[in-house]
């Protein structure tokens, strides 16, 4: 018996955007959820939960990275991929250091991040 995909738990602000990102995830038989900020994901998604977190960087509040050390701090266990409209080297370096398993820039192509949530779905099945 084959085991549920990957579950995705996007946490961007724009809401046109995450809501988009939630359709094609959904559409591509990857379940998703939709969070409009890292305040709303973390009310509503416990540790311990399985899946990928897809951050974006540039929130009111809570950034990206905040969420991603508070995730940290709590336990969380989940893979972060960041995604950005505002990317640079020293932002992907910081992203990556901070503990990322991914970074794409927005606009990024629905093949760079399937196949990003697809590695990581197969890296959490590996025995």
């Amino acid at each position: 018996m084959s085991r549920p995909p990957v579950r995705c738990w996007i946490v961007d602000d724009d809401l046109s955007f995450g809501k988009s990102l939630k359709r094609m995830l959904t559409a591509g038989g990857i379940p998703a959820e939709y969070f409009g900020s890292a305040q709303s994901f973390l009310d509503s998604v416990p540790p311990g939960q399985s899946g990928c977190a897809i951050v974006d960087i540039c929130m009111p509040g809570c950034d990206g990275f905040e969420l991603m050390k508070k995730m940290d701090d709590l336990n969380y266990g989940m893979p972060v991929i960041i995604i950005t409209g505002r990317a640079s080297s020293a932002v992907r370096d910081r992203a990556m250091k901070d503990g990322a398993v991914g970074f794409l820039q927005k606009p990024f192509s629905w093949e760079s991040l399937r196949e990003l949530v697809q590695k990581l779905d197969a890296e959490s099945s590996a025995p």
